[in-house]
């Protein structure tokens, strides 16, 4: 019952997912999760009317100026395949408090009530996740920086690549959701609203937390985003990029190690370790095949995208940072940004990465086999 990304889901939007996904459900295994999902649904739907009366004509408001004000914003996104580092990346990003805002963990997790139930919802709903990740044992908390799209999932009723954290047995049945290319046209108006009305959220969250001030700038990381650089950029005209990678075997190392340690927590069908050896391998090939279309047709000609390695975020992150800003033209980074990222560096001395496992020869040569041109490209020989 704890670390479910559905926890926020409201009970129409879990109902649609129940309708459409029930003969794929293990019932009995299942049970006691199922009905905490159920449990809150009905709480979140009543917290989400409160909501509506509360914040409905704003949030509205938020989203009628999209169209127009989308065309001046400068969102940056992190790009990135899970495990290699987007998360350590997006919460040093985050540390500049002067020039970005973002998603936390309360209102990706709870995404129908946030604006009006945080305050107390953060006290009272505390039990619902841990300390720290299950995967990684990094710092968890509803106030840090949060995948974004794990409240589009919610708001979509499934719309959204995270539903294999659900129903991996079928992960195939939402490879069309990465990039929305192949995705049916209902498929992408649901992410696309859910989507709008998150940002159109946060966007009332800034102007009431920093009154009167210029909105800062939206920082927002889901790894599944690096598959769509192309519908960012129809969206934000004016975005910017900061791609993430690392050596793809410790990825495959690390991604097998966050299936055995915290997918657990979230699956209501229980898929066997080939499905989930496929899974790891598939969602890499998506993500990399589009990034790297993306970035030859868009990223680098239009000098929106700055890549960095996740060797050198670790060992030398002031350093890194430093030429992500330099890159963008970023002010201010000696002034107030790298004091932040050392008070940070500090703080961490003491965590310790997870010791992943060597992979077996006849592993480790279907990873190079299938992901080969990451290798090459990124020059992990």
């Amino acid at each position: 019952m704890k670390n479910n990304p559905l926890c926020g889901i409201t009970l129409p939007a879990w109902l649609t997912i129940l309708r459409r996904r029930w003969r794929q459900i293990d019932w009995v295994a299942y049970g006691p999760r199922l009905a905490f999902i159920t449990y809150m649904a009905c709480l979140n739907t009543f917290l989400s009317a409160i909501e509506f009366v509360l914040n409905g004509r704003a949030v509205r408001a938020a989203e009628a100026r999209q169209e127009h004000a989308w065309q001046s914003e400068r969102p940056v996104f992190v790009l990135g395949h899970p495990r290699t580092g987007t998360t350590l990346l997006h919460g040093m990003l985050a540390l500049d408090k002067e020039r970005f805002r973002y998603c936390d963990t309360f209102a990706a997790g709870f995404p129908n009530a946030f604006l009006w139930f945080e305050g107390i919802g953060k006290k009272l709903l505390a039990g619902v996740i841990d300390e720290t990740r299950p995967m990684d044992n990094m710092k968890l908390s509803f106030d840090l920086p949060q995948e974004e799209e794990l409240a589009t999932n919610v708001l979509s009723a499934g719309a959204s690549p995270y539903m294999p954290l659900f129903f991996m047995r079928n992960a195939a049945d939402f490879e069309p959701l990465y990039s929305f290319d192949d995705a049916s046209a209902e498929d992408k108006a649901a992410w696309l609203g859910a989507f709008r009305r998150v940002v159109a959220k946060l966007e009332v969250q800034e102007g009431r937390r920093r009154p009167g001030r210029a909105p800062r700038r939206l920082l927002l990381k889901s790894p599944v985003h690096t598959a769509r650089a192309r519908l960012l950029l129809q969206l934000f005209p004016r975005a910017e990029f900061v791609y993430v990678h690392r050596h793809p075997l410790e990825v495959f190392a690390s991604a097998a190690h966050m299936v055995d340690e915290a997918y657990w927590y979230t699956f209501l069908a229980k898929p066997t370790a080939e499905q989930m050896q496929e899974f790891i391998l598939s969602q890499y090939e998506i993500l990399w095949d589009a990034y790297e279309r993306d970035r030859k047709e868009l990223l680098e000609p239009q000098g929106r995208i700055y890549e960095v390695r996740f060797e050198d975020l670790t060992t030398a992150p002031v350093e890194t940072l430093r030429g992500v800003y330099e890159h963008f033209g970023w002010e201010g980074f000696d002034e107030g940004v790298k004091p932040a990222i050392e008070a940070e560096c500090r703080e961490l001395k003491g965590y310790k990465k997870n010791r992943l496992r060597t992979l077996p020869p006849a592993l480790e040569e279907i990873v190079r086999g299938r992901w080969g041109p990451s290798f090459e490209r990124l020059g992990y020989e």
